[in-house]
């Protein structure tokens, strides 16, 4: 071996010691960066020389590579753990904010205002004549209402809060896959099948991991550097091509419903995990099933008390009355979805009466109802030819029944078998059809005697009161068989279940997540104690390598001074 070869020696020793210590100063200079993974120099020997016929000495040393340190397998679990967090901290927020809503067991809930609602009526039931016991039970009557009417407006501000943070978490994501895109080319440019771009592939994976907060992806990483995303099987990014995520909106039977889909094609995503699958989740199995319920108490709720209050009568009759609710179409059967009226009426019958207030002379008509082949206008045919004097039924302009008397006349009504009444609207205690527009029948409110406390038309009757204070064991069908109490009850319960659920999965998915980064960061992260010993290491190396250098040159030199 010449002493040249030597002096290359050295030099290659120089050379990759000065390498390596600028790896591990960066690595030091990056220990506290959000998304930095540790870089590894990689020393490998340079291929030996022969120096004889069985003799090989070595060239020096060479810089194979630096790269990071990265756990692929341990990387992608890290990354479903932080979908998983994310999303279950959205259930347990959205399901702790529906709960905090009902705030059952609280002085200002919607049991509490059943209770005192029901419990008004007894007091009427105890003093069916008292009219300042009337005015508290429509004043409770409007309470309910109100309260129920509240609530739903609170649940649809839940729910326009959600959409609201679909379309900020998507427009969120669709920049993070453009970004990564960017990046998937820059990286495919510059390492051009050599080498590997650090930086870059660091910025990349940021922004994957900042992505999976919002959506559960998973990466294929191709033979160029760049890498594919995908939403379960569907890609998102080829390459350096984003194919888009947008939030699509479309009115289902008068319900807003929402999809994530590709902008590419418009293939819809099944997003599972991250915030914007748990605020997909929480839209349609949370709050979505809370409005409906609370819906179906609202409805039952007024046509059970309705079915009560219409067949009694209150202190005074009416002079003329107007149904509450309309029907759409005055010639199509009571029944048919022509109709559309919120409330069944049955194959059945309802009495009218109509009383002289003068002398208190009753005259009273039945009037049969077949729902199935009976009109609103059959409906008002039937009550102007009933035999009945100084009564007129007719139809306002917006479809609902008005039945006036004449002058010195009064209307009552009794023994509804079909509920007509109760579905019209008639003498009815509260209007609306739903927890939307729910509400205290107005002509009450200037009229507290129209109230129905009791039936037969027997002076100081409570009847009319006590069947409304029986509601509250009533088992009504559509709710299942239970009581409206025990329907809410059970509403409340299944909530309180799923949220108490939703905390300890959070709290789980933040141990799992904490785990995972925890050993992600022991295999990617720099430790500044380990980087301390290679600088020493390297500084030895470089040190040696300077001193391996000056030795052959004074090697060279003495030879050069040979004569």
């Amino acid at each position: 071996m010449s002493l040249s070869a030597a002096l290359q020696i050295g030099r290659s020793a120089i050379n990759a010691s000065q390498a390596a210590i600028q790896v591990a100063g960066n690595n030091m200079a990056n220990a506290a960066t959000p998304g930095y993974h540790r870089q590894v120099a990689t020393l490998t020997p340079s291929l030996s020389e022969r120096i004889g016929p069985n003799a090989f000495a070595g060239t020096g040393v060479m810089l194979r590579d630096i790269g990071r340190v990265v756990d692929t397998a341990l990387q992608s679990r890290v990354r479903t753990a932080v979908s998983r967090e994310a999303g279950s901290q959205i259930d347990r927020r959205f399901l702790s904010s529906i709960e905090s809503l009902q705030n059952e067991l609280s002085d200002n809930d919607l049991s509490s205002k059943l209770s005192e609602f029901l419990n008004a009526f007894s007091e009427l039931a105890n003093n069916p004549d008292d009219d300042a016991v009337r005015s508290l039970v429509l004043r409770q009557a409007g309470g309910i209402a109100d309260h129920v009417v509240g609530l739903r407006q609170e649940y649809d501000r839940v729910r326009t809060e959600i959409d609201r943070s679909l379309g900020a978490g998507l427009q969120k994501a669709d920049g993070l896959l453009d970004q990564i895109a960017a990046i998937n080319g820059e990286i495919t440019q510059t390492e051009g099948g050599v080498g590997k771009a650090n930086g870059l592939r660091d910025r990349r994976d940021a922004l994957v991991d900042e992505l999976s907060k919002l959506i559960d992806v998973s990466t294929i990483e191709q033979p160029s550097g760049a890498i594919d995303v995908l939403v379960g099987s569907l890609p998102v990014v080829l390459g350096g091509v984003s194919r888009g995520v947008e939030l699509r909106t479309q009115s289902v039977n008068g319900e807003l419903t929402v999809e994530v889909r590709i902008k590419a094609d418009g293939s819809t995503l099944d997003v599972v995990d991250g915030e914007i699958g748990a605020l997909m989740r929480q839209r349609s199995t949370t709050v979505d099933p809370a409005i409906d319920a609370l819906d179906t108490f609202a409805h039952e709720l007024i046509y059970q008390a309705n079915r009560v209050h219409s067949q009694g009568q209150g202190k005074a009759g009416w002079p003329s009355v107007t149904g509450l609710e309309r029907v759409a179409s005055n010639i199509d059967p009571l029944s048919s979805a022509a109709s559309d009226l919120p409330f069944d009426v049955r194959n059945g019958s309802f009495f009218l009466h109509v009383t002289n207030a003068a002398n208190g002379l009753r005259q009273s008509a039945q009037i049969l109802v077949d729902p199935s082949s009976m009109s609103l206008d059959g409906l008002v045919a039937a009550i102007n030819t009933a035999g009945l004097s100084n009564v007129t039924a007719s139809t306002t302009a917006d479809g609902r029944l008005k039945i006036d008397a004449t002058a010195g006349y009064t209307l009552t009504f009794s023994d509804d078998s079909s509920g007509t009444l109760a579905a019209l609207g008639v003498n009815a205690l509260f209007g609306g059809q739903d927890a939307t527009d729910i509400a205290l029948n107005q002509a009450l409110l200037d009229n507290p005697r129209l109230l129905a406390a009791g039936r037969g038309h027997l002076p100081g009757s409570n009847a009319s009161a006590l069947a409304m204070v029986a509601l509250e064991d009533l088992q009504v069908e559509p709710l299942g068989g239970r009581s409206l109490r025990g329907f809410w009850q059970s509403v409340v319960s299944d909530h309180a279940v799923r949220t108490a659920a939703a905390i300890d999965a959070a709290d789980s998915a933040t141990i799992v997540r904490e785990s995972l980064s925890a050993q992600e960061q022991s295999v990617s992260g720099v430790s500044l104690d380990e980087e301390s010993v290679d600088l020493l290491t390297y500084q030895r190396q470089f040190q040696a390598a300077a001193k391996f250098i000056a030795t052959i040159d004074e090697v060279m030199q003495t030879l050069l001074n040979i004569r």
